[in-house]
């Protein structure tokens, strides 16, 4: 095993971590010691080592306060075993007790203080670890030296420390390394600072490892002042790991390659100008084509990057050791090289936050979606250690990839086989079907613009399928490939087979749990299909079409997958429904039902039943049928790809159509729930609500227990139709309203009377919210505390608070009653973490506006309520809420609605009250003209400017140009800190001695410049005073 040390200088840095992850895999180290951390917070700790646990595991001495602190890493790829760790409570010590090999070994990891008093103590503390019967590995940074000629200066110094250190070596029997191998030409030193360099960081081994000790290395890193120094123990290995081409990805940046991009333009001539070939087989060799052309400019690109940066490496290395015998005279050389080498770190970290999508998140701008939500999954789900599968528990990775395909072979087989066929015609014949006319247009032949508007409409940066073509490279040639393609399908359709490559997909595992008990099993993870883009196009297609007529095939109940429904409306109709129970006096059941494994088990030829009956035409039909028939899929599990597996059912979560597809599939469930005389839902006026659904989220309302019975029994003859299952076990039922006899279980289900979390909305905190969002307001200051030792700018802080918290919390807004003073806390914990003091530094309004009128546009939620329950009222469809308005708002608001039946008013409380309050609010500053037409981001942007006015800051310069600074600055590629100087500068918030007077601060000294005697203003600072020269210098740096 190879084990190294490393003086890190402080390891918050984002940047930094990946440094060392790529350094443990280049240098193909087992066992590192790691100093100086400056890290003491759990959590914080936590968030850096989150992306090492994968692959190791680590011993953490925690820091005192920002001073030492040092982390010990394992491989797990090494069976270490009976492991034991011991710390000290200052930051200086980690040693680790295991087994290898059937022999005791003791690591033991050590950061030395710099007071020489302190170092004896510390070594005389460390005695009794040193004395042992194992095997010892003794390294890390010693903070002295035992011998004269480890350090740059002759000059004999008195340290005791080192004496003492020399004894305990001598009395244990401890050799260094490095003397060892002084026929290597390794660097003198290991520590490089200004002219005292020393070999402060070493390894020591017990003497009877010497013999096989081998490869001791020193190495630079640009990173730190001191170099890693490794060795093997043992017999060298080289590392095992291997590329998979099967998970090859396109490199974007090969579209900037006019070579690249010209070669792919003659692969299409020539493909163009054979004359034997079909378009299918031509399609098939291009991709295979372009696929050798991308790896052959990608391998000359990294060659000649390498070949530049070896160069630089040998260079500083040669560099270092001159300096070695001559301390300060190559500094400068040395800074110079040494950044240019940061440049290619730059360049790789830059590429790996592309490939993590973060690029955004980099630059200042806003980060992408859940990008920092989900860094915990998905290094979860990149490697998997342990399983437990049918009794047996795997810890290798071919045993892990075994039991995944037995399972998925046995999910994906098709063995839900429909055991009613008849019971399925019965079911189809209540379904929709669309008219004649309506499958003459979908039957229309597929154009080449409806090919034009499926590539356009591809997102970037998604994960590509098997054959690694990424959507950029369909929209940089789109203008050839879209002719191409649309030959490719026509030629299918003729001939009803798809290209093989259409009908091939990696299939990754997403963990459904953080839980790691839960996650030790295979039906823990939830499987998403990666297709190839040309497959993503041609079911772009489809689904666009069926798009267009869903509405006419699946009701109102059902709101996954269709434009101008939102899972919202769900919740609002159970919520309306259980008000209401509960004010009326009346009893409401609520059961939602879990389909298990809902779109995996989709039977295809129950699904090529439903779209017959749907009479959706033969271009959509055979489309899918094409699409779903024959196709593959081969699992990715710890970066490898398992064999392939047969799809026989399934619709696949990652098609375009897989949503449309299953909402067809349910919908002959919901309908024979909601044609069914002997099921009694719940009835507003005339209105009769029984079923709501979410893709597989289905609920029920059933008035009594014989509606209950029978909706279960239609379930079951739903499943024996289709080969669907549902689990009982996890299908929960409700008791709402006036309670009377209420079974704990029935129909082998279990009941409650608390409604519970559905969709994810809380409706147990619907009457009594405040519980509920005070722990929102905790969560949300965690983790505001968690990322305050990220590098971020003022803006991307701002735009964490809109992205990553925002957006959860606003999900549930948008359904639930949340009272202004808690809002106004909300508010409170995004400006303290943009600040990042303790204090607010200007008027807090001030941040809501957008960065063109001097804020930072932090999401105003008191606006964006307002905003929300208005357009919720304006635009609402569903029929029930439609029905609710008119019996309940119609007194409140006898202004905008119009009723001949008006039940007993609503009470002015929770929901309702927010709706009402938000109308009259609207209707005081604008016209009903203009709130009948007005779109939500308008009336949210107008909103914000009418209620908050232009920032003291800017009043004078308002009607001036440039106002778009803060735009500009926002998006340059800059450091963060520069950006938020620029904006505090800005806004008139650098902490200048008159600011602090201002702000009713104390001052010692005065207000005066130390130098000038006259006020220290900005202007003073930067531009009259006779130190602006090094004030600005420090600025630059």
């Amino acid at each position: 095993f190879r084990c190294a040390t490393l003086n890190v200088r402080g390891f918050n840095s984002r940047k930094k971590q990946y440094q060392v992850q790529r350094l443990l895999n280049e240098e193909n180290i087992d066992i590192l010691a790691v100093q100086e951390t400056k890290m003491h917070e759990d959590d914080q700790i936590a968030l850096a080592l989150r992306p090492f646990l994968s692959a190791y595991e680590v011993c953490v001495s925690h820091a005192v306060g920002t001073s030492a602190g040092c982390f010990l890493f394992l491989a797990k790829r090494i069976a270490l075993t009976d492991l034991k760790v011991t710390t000290d409570s200052g930051g200086r010590l980690i040693f680790c007790d295991f087994l290898l090999g059937g022999l005791q070994w003791r690591v033991l990891c050590i950061y030395a203080p710099n007071r020489i008093c302190e170092r004896e103590s510390i070594f005389r503390h460390i005695t009794e670890y040193v004395n042992c019967e194992k095997y010892m590995i003794f390294l890390g940074d010693f903070n002295c030296v035992c011998n004269v000629r480890d350090r740059a200066s002759a000059k004999s110094i008195s340290d005791s420390s080192s004496t003492l250190l020399r004894d305990i070596l001598d009395e244990n029997l401890l050799t260094d390394v490095a003397d060892m191998h002084v026929e290597r030409e390794e660097l003198r030193f290991t520590h490089f600072q200004q002219s005292s360099h020393a070999r402060l960081d070493r390894i020591y081994v017990y003497a009877e490892l010497g013999p096989i000790t081998v490869a001791y290395s020193v190495k630079p890193v640009v990173f730190s002042d001191h170099s890693l120094v490794g060795v093997t123990v043992g017999k060298e290995s080289k590392s095992s790991r291997k590329f998979s081409w099967g998970l090859w990805k396109f490199n974007v940046n090969l579209l900037k390659d006019k070579s690249f991009t010209d070669g792919v333009i003659n692969i299409l001539g020539k493909l163009g100008e054979s004359k034997y070939l079909s378009f299918t087989e031509k399609w098939e060799l291009f991709k295979e084509e372009v696929k050798l052309l991308a790896i052959e400019k990608s391998s000359i690109a990294n060659y000649v990057s390498k070949k530049e940066e070896n160069v630089l490496q040998q260079y500083l290395l040669a560099l270092l050791k001159d300096d070695s015998v001559c301390p300060v005279r190559y500094a400068e050389e040395i800074k110079v090289v040494k950044g240019e080498l940061q440049r290619f770190q730059d360049n790789r970290y830059r590429g790996a936050v592309v490939r993590a999508r973060a690029e955004k998140f980099l630059l200042g701008e806003q980060p992408p979606k859940r990008a920092l939500a989900d860094e915990r999954c998905f290094a979860l789900a990149k490697e998997i250690t342990v399983l437990d599968h049918e009794g047996v528990t795997y810890k290798d990775k071919d045993g892990i990839q075994r039991a995944f395909v037995a399972h998925y072979t046995n999910l994906f087989g098709g063995k839900g086989e429909p055991k009613e066929t008849a019971a399925l015609k019965g079911l189809l014949q209540i379904a929709p079907e669309l008219s004649t006319e309506t499958k003459d247009w979908m039957e229309q032949p597929i154009t080449k613009s409806e090919i034009d508007r499926a590539i356009e409409s591809l997102a970037a940066h998604k994960t590509p399928g098997p054959d690694g073509l990424c959507a950029e490279f369909y929209q940089h040639f789109r203008d050839q490939l879209s002719l191409f393609l649309f030959e490719v399908i026509r030629e299918a359709y003729r001939r009803q087979a798809l290209p093989p490559s259409f009908l091939q997909s990696h299939t990754i595992l997403i963990p459904k749990s953080k839980d790691e008990a839960h996650r030790r099993k295979v039906s823990s993870y939830r499987p998403i299909a990666l297709s190839n883009v040309d497959y993503k196009i041609f079911a772009k297609v489809l689904a666009r079409r069926l798009q267009h007529v869903i509405c006419q095939l699946v009701g109102d109940h059902q709101t996954c997958g269709i434009k101008g429904r939102a899972i919202q409306t769900n919740i609002h109709v159970a919520r309306t429904i259980l008000e209401n129970s509960q004010a009326e006096g009346s009893q409401v059941a609520m059961i939602q039902i879990d389909l298990e494994k809902a779109f995996d088990r989709v039977c295809h030829g129950v699904l090529w039943e439903v779209l017959n009956k749907a009479n959706v035409g033969n271009i959509v039909f055979e489309g899918v049928k094409m699409a779903y028939s024959g196709c593959t899929t081969r699992l990715v599990i710890n970066n490898s790809l398992s064999e392939k597996i047969n799809v026989l059912s399934s619709v696949r979560q990652g098609c375009p159509m897989s949503s449309l597809l299953f909402c067809l599939y349910l919908e002959p469930l919901c309908l024979s729930v909601i044609r069914s005389e002997h099921v009694k839902g719940y009835t507003m006026g005339n209105v009769e609500v029984k079923v709501l659904a979410y893709a597989d989220d289905v609920a029920f309302f059933c008035q009594d227990k014989t509606s209950i019975s029978k909706v279960l029994d239609l379930c079951k003859i739903f499943c024996d139709a289709t080969g669907a299952s549902i689990n009982k076990n996890k299908c929960l039922g409700i008791w709402y309203g006036q309670r009377g006899d209420v079974p704990v279980f029935f129909e082998g289900i279990h009941w409650t009377c608390s409604p519970g979390r559905y969709l994810g909305a809380p409706l147990d905190h619907m009457e009594k919210s405040s519980p509920y969002w005070e722990g929102v307001i905790e969560d949300l200051k965690e983790r505001t505390r968690k990322w305050r030792g990220r590098n971020m700018s003022i803006f991307t802080r701002a735009s964490a608070c809109n992205i990553f918290l925002t957006a959860k919390l606003w999900y549930v807004l948008q359904v639930l009653y949340c009272a202004r003073y808690n809002i106004q806390k909300m508010h409170r914990v995004f400006a303290l973490f943009i600040w990042q003091c303790a204090g607010e530094l200007m008027r807090r309004d001030n941040l809501f506006l957008r960065p063109l009128k001097g804020g930072l546009g932090l999401s105003h939620l008191f606006l964006r309520q307002l905003v929300s329950r208005f357009i919720f009222m304006r635009d609402q469809r569903h029929p029930l809420l439609q029905v609710m308005f008119q019996m309940k708002l119609t007194s409140h608001l006898p202004e905008y609605f119009v009723s001949s039946v008006i039940g007993s008013p609503a009470k002015m409380v929770g929901f309702v009250k927010e709706v009402v309050a938000a109308f009259r609010l609207l209707r005081v500053r604008y016209s009903l003209e203009y709130l009948a037409t007005v779109k939500r981001r308008t009336l949210y942007r107008h909103l914000l400017e009418s209620v908050f006015p232009v920032p003291v800051y800017r009043s004078l310069y308002e009607n001036g140009p440039g106002n778009d600074v803060l735009c500009r600055v926002k998006k340059m590629r800059i450091p963060p800190t520069a950006k938020s100087f620029f904006f505090r500068l800005h806004s008139g918030t650098l902490p200048v001695k008159t600011w602090l007077r201002e702000r009713g601060l104390p001052v010692p000294g005065g207000v005066n410049c130390p130098l000038c005697k006259v006020p220290e203003t900005v202007e003073h600072s930067f531009l009259y005073c006779w130190d602006a020269v090094f004030l600005w210098d420090v600025l630059k740096r």
